[in-house]
């Protein structure tokens, strides 16, 4: 009795945690690419994120038609994603869960602890990492990924296929242990030298489309906003009066491109110089 109320405990939580999910989307430059696979990829990772600040990292994944192997061509119906044995809710931040906001992907199945998802065959689909962060820290994902698959086949494989079918005939299970999430400690104001100013996070962090920059001065006077991307070029600067106490600047960053970059505000004498995150 005992493990059956334990099972429906854990399947209420999962159905919780897919309720709270924020709508995905898919990176349009991926899907039009020949890549398949999870987008972001290795080489670009997660985005970074703040103790205390709501965090949302989109994922994409592009699951292929058919696979060729020992010259015979086999199609996929799905792929599960998983939690590894010994691993707690994937090795993700305290605070942040995984999810989908297409119900397709989500299933009431739980393996060591976590809720399992699957991504049919010949198909693009969304999902999130999500919430708020709450113990700073450099965190290693673990995701295990089984293809099910038919065949061999000696016709063309169906556009839509049977998530519910396949066999793992062809192919164990794949360990992902390349992504990895920096969460960051929050700062707070700075005052530097006699200009008593200090910037604080913008908000929010990582962002799409616009975020508020606040900073703090003791005078009025004018204050310099310029953004850099990781290559150190300039690509956006403005001018902003500023009034005694917190002032704010909302930045619209719609068009740019996703990632990571730097912002330093100079007042008088002082610059202060902070990071912001455009998300997918």
């Amino acid at each position: 009795m005992k493990k059956i109320y334990l099972s429906i405990l854990s399947v209420v939580a999962s159905c919780a945690l897919f309720a709270q999910v924020p709508t995905c989307s898919l990176n349009t430059t991926f899907i039009a690419s020949t890549k398949i696979g999870v987008w972001p990829d290795s080489a670009t990772n997660f985005i970074s994120g703040v103790v205390g600040q709501p965090y949302v990292q989109n994922l994409t994944v592009k699951v292929p038609k058919d696979t060729v192997a020992s010259g015979l061509r086999f199609c996929f119906n799905k792929f599960v994603l998983y939690n590894p044995t010994g691993i707690t809710n994937y090795g993700l931040p305290p605070g942040l869960n995984i999810g989908s906001s297409t119900p397709i992907v989500n299933t009431t199945t739980i393996t060591n602890g976590s809720p399992v998802f699957k991504f049919p065959g010949n198909a693009n689909n969304c999902g999130s990492i999500y919430g708020t962060p709450t113990v700073a820290g450099s965190y290693t994902l673990h995701l295990e990924v089984q293809p099910y698959t038919n065949g061999p086949v000696f016709t063309s494989c169906p556009a839509a296929p049977n998530v519910n079918g396949g066999s793992t005939s062809i192919a164990g299970p794949q360990s992902l242990n390349y992504y990895i999430i920096n969460i960051l400690l929050p700062t707070g104001v700075m005052k530097l030298d006699k200009d008593h100013f200090g910037a604080l996070e913008n908000y929010p962090n990582p962002f799409t489309g616009k975020t508020t920059i606040n900073y703090y001065v003791e005078d009025e006077s004018i204050a310099e906003l310029s953004i850099f991307n990781t290559l150190g070029e300039k690509v956006y600067e403005r001018k902003a009066q500023t009034q005694n106490g917190e002032n704010t600047i909302e930045l619209d960053a719609n068009g740019w491109k996703a990632g990571v970059y730097f912002y330093s505000i100079k007042y008088k004498n002082a610059v202060n110089t902070k990071r912001l995150i455009i998300a997918e």
